[in-house]
């Protein structure tokens, strides 16, 4: 016979476990989208705010980047975890603004979101594939198509040529006067000297002196900063080995390099610094701003190794034994 205490034990033990149960199962993470609009203009922002509910202790690793199909990134916002006050779970959002060029129903891909817990269990979770309406600009399609209007008459009279007689004469006179006045006065050509360019070296230290203090890495201005290198870095090749490097492609730039008798470990490191700019103004590759520190010692050490050598200054003793 089964005494009252051993049916009442389990049940009380079942009824404790619960709410563990409940909580295990509120942390299991969930991931949700919102769009704002749903239908733009060409051009327009769009707004799209992806948000993981996780386990307050759970980590959310974004993709980096973020694949956005036929819409170019203008602005990407990413928050820390916070604390929801209902629930037992925190919440992580990124903040993407995108726009598109193109005109129909477009579909912004679906892209996964890793939430890892701290014994290193990891969940997937996927957006979905949202459509965006991108509908033209200043289109009319109801309206009325018009006539095309004649020529618009202008009245002729000698009122309205008057006015233009008058300054052709005195066009005319003028002219005359500035031709007897200066036929007879023949004034010698005044050559004015021009100060010599400053070595390119030299303009090149002081534009990455004025990039590194600039302040752009810490106001995230990263694509600013990798266009502003890399056309320090070109305007320096330009002086300094006769290339017209910015109307250059990265390649040929390089090439003429070689030509110019540059060496090649040389060349290799011209090759890295541009490359990594041109990712960022091209590729829309947005590096950690702490990836892009070393960017501007780099630009001093192409310039340390390109630069012409110094002169050593030759003694009155040493040139007459010369």
């Amino acid at each position: 016979m089964i005494s009252e205490r051993s049916v009442v034990v389990p049940i009380v033990a079942l009824v404790m476990a619960l709410p563990v149960i409940a909580a295990g199962q509120a942390r299991a993470p969930e991931i949700s989208t919102t769009i704002e609009p749903t239908t733009i203009n060409v051009g327009d922002p769009v707004t799209i705010t992806v948000t993981v509910r996780h386990a307050p202790d759970a980590r959310v690793i974004w993709p980096d980047p973020i694949a956005l199909g036929p819409f170019e990134l203008l602005d990407q916002r990413d928050s820390d975890p916070a604390p929801n006050a209902d629930e037992a779970v925190a919440l992580t959002s990124v903040e993407l603004q995108v726009t598109a060029f193109e005109l129909g129903e477009l579909a912004l891909p679906s892209f996964d979101v890793e939430v890892v817990a701290t014994n290193g269990d990891s969940v997937t979770l996927s957006t979905d594939v949202v459509a965006i309406a991108v509908a033209s600009v200043g289109r009319d399609e109801g309206g009325a198509i018009r006539d095309i209007k004649g020529p618009l008459a202008i009245p002729f009279g000698i009122v309205t040529l008057l006015p233009w007689l008058l300054g052709l004469a005195g066009l005319v006179t003028l002219g005359y006067w500035l031709y007897r006045r200066y036929r007879r006065r023949a004034r010698p050509e005044v050559v004015i000297p021009t100060a010599p360019p400053r070595p390119a070296h030299e303009v090149a230290y002081e534009s990455l002196d004025a990039l590194e203090a600039s302040g752009l890495l810490r106001l995230g201005e990263i694509k600013t900063y990798h266009i502003r290198l890399s056309d320090i870095v070109r305007v320096y090749t330009e002086g300094r080995f006769r290339i017209d490097a910015m109307e250059m492609t990265t390649g040929e730039v390089l090439v003429l390099l070689g030509h110019r008798g540059v060496g090649s470990s040389v060349v290799a490191d011209f090759r890295q610094v541009l490359d990594r700019c041109d990712l960022v103004k091209f590729a829309k590759f947005r590096p950690e701003v702490t990836a892009c520190h070393d960017l501007v010692p780099l630009g001093r050490h192409l310039v340390d190794l390109t630069r012409p050598a110094k002169r050593t200054p030759t003694g009155p003793r040493e040139a007459h034994a010369a």
